[in-house]
């Protein structure tokens, strides 16, 4: 049984259990492109649709019940639809508040100071997306700088923005190609990449381009490439190099930031970025992103900027939404208060699904490496990444070995493990996901048992590359 015979007949189970869901997709696909609007939900060979969401479940439109490891792309820490937020924001609804009225409203101030309390001071502005935030991080660090030129990690997702779109998962001799059309010419000038994790590489680019760098854009954890940890001496490094040349460093903790502790993951490094972009986590399940940072750099943003460095970011209709800034205060608050309860068992099961997959596929002579974890940068991480590999590593540390197709089975993963999983009854991303406060060691354990039904039927008959 070749992989495309096991996809084909895991695709053909899915169409005989998901008739309504095939059904809602052709209808959409006439309307939406694809059927959609964001591209990762939307699986082959076609994505069920949800009817309900509580606490680790999501139930779809065919009446099938899923463990989720997707949890709202990795942002529901406390599950789907948390009691504390809904309950918050179904009183502001039933006072006769909630909808946007154009007006700052008393909660943005709030959140905002609970927010910068963690972060270590500054300032910051809300805006909708994590794509905007840092899209106005890198205008900022330009009219700071007054250079142009911006330094990127290769692997780094920073939204689909027109100044980060480039050595994201595209390898052809290593992440360096501009991945999107529509973009200026000179992008791929002005847009420089660098190695995650390579020490020496990022010296390297500092010494011959430093004076012409405005800003370091970076994940101090990579989430689509690879859910990989930077280390502790790689972070310092790229603090202490922007420093030194005068850069602004800007890191990208949307994923990270309320992730692995109540608060950003550079503080686990005990360092401070210039300016940080969080997302996800902050608003408890509502669509708001915030850029905070150094008082200085961010009041270029503000009417009383000199002209000439003035950055317009000025806002948009739905920034600090009244019930974005209600749900975000009220879910940080839960995490901040039960801090030593929530990250110790999220961290826990994510232990628990590292090594039981890696136990697992390595008894059936199957290699992979989990990622998610780095013990001394913090012992509680939530998050698993599952990796087919095509020949022996010890550890998976970098984008471009994830993206390498000569090193790992990224459609292994992607396309047939995912619907091999969900026929268990279970959905992941990324090979597996993120570990909810929702989450029990029972369906660690369940999935587990999945995960080894799965190991048993591959073994001798899916020809894995070697």
């Amino acid at each position: 049984m070749d992989r495309e015979r096991l996809y084909r007949e895991l695709s053909d189970a899915y169409r005989r259990t998901h008739p309504e869901s095939e059904r809602r997709f052709h209808a959409a696909s006439r309307r939406l492109v694809r059927g959609g609007s964001h591209n990762l939900r939307l699986f082959s060979p076609y994505p069920f649709y949800d009817t309900s969401a509580s606490g680790s479940r999501i139930t779809d439109l065919d009446g099938h019940t899923y463990v989720d490891f997707w949890q709202g792309h990795f942002g529901n820490i406390l599950g789907h639809n948390p009691p504390v937020v809904q309950e918050a924001l179904s009183a502001y609804l039933a006072s006769g508040q909630g909808l946007a009225t154009g007006f700052p409203g008393i909660h943005q101030d709030e959140l905002a100071g609970l927010i910068l309390d963690r972060l270590g001071g500054g300032k910051l502005r809300f805006t909708t997306s994590g794509a905007l935030a840092t899209m106005y991080a890198i205008m900022l660090a330009r009219s700071f700088t007054g250079r142009d030129m911006v330094l990127k990690i290769g692997g780094g997702w920073h939204g689909a923005q027109p100044y980060a779109l480039k050595g994201i998962s595209v390898f052809r001799d290593g992440l360096t190609q501009v991945e999107s059309a529509g973009l200026p010419a000179e992008l791929n000038a002005t847009l420089i990449m660098s190695e995650f994790n390579n020490r020496e590489d990022l010296e390297e680019k500092f010494s011959r381009l430093g004076d012409r760098v405005a800003c370091l854009i970076m994940e101090p954890f990579i989430g689509a490439g690879g859910f990989l940890f930077g280390t502790r001496d790689y972070i310092r490094t790229a603090r202490e190099l922007t420093s030194r040349y005068g850069a602004v460093l800007i890191f990208d903790e949307v994923v990270s930031g309320f992730r692995f502790h109540a608060g950003p993951l550079q503080a686990l490094y005990g360092i401070q970025a210039d300016l940080t972009v969080f997302g996800k986590a902050i608003g408890g399940g509502m669509p708001i992103s915030a850029l905070a940072g150094r008082a200085e750099i961010m009041d270029l943003c503000g009417p009383d900027a000199p002209a000439g460095q003035r950055v317009k970011f000025e806002g948009g209709t739905f920034s600090a939404h009244p019930m974005c800034m209600l749900a975000g205060l009220r879910f940080l608050e839960y995490l901040i208060e039960r801090e030593a309860e929530i990250y110790p068992k999220i961290g826990g099961l994510g232990d628990r699904a590292r090594s039981g997959i890696e136990e697992v596929f390595t008894r059936y002579g199957i290699r992979v490496k989990c990622t998610g974890n780095n013990e001394d940068v913090t012992p509680h991480s939530s998050v698993v990444g599952v990796h087919f590999l095509n020949r022996d590593l010890d550890r998976v540390t970098s984008p471009e070995q994830v993206w390498n197709p000569d090193i790992a089975d990224v459609e292994l993963r992607e396309r047939i493990f995912k619907l091999a999983m969900l026929q268990e009854g279970f959905y992941t991303f990324h090979g597996y996901g993120a570990l909810s406060a929702a989450h029990t060691e029972e369906e660690v354990q369940a999935s587990l048992d999945a995960v080894e039904r799965i190991a048993r039927h591959w073994t001798g008959h899916l020809k894995l590359k070697t």
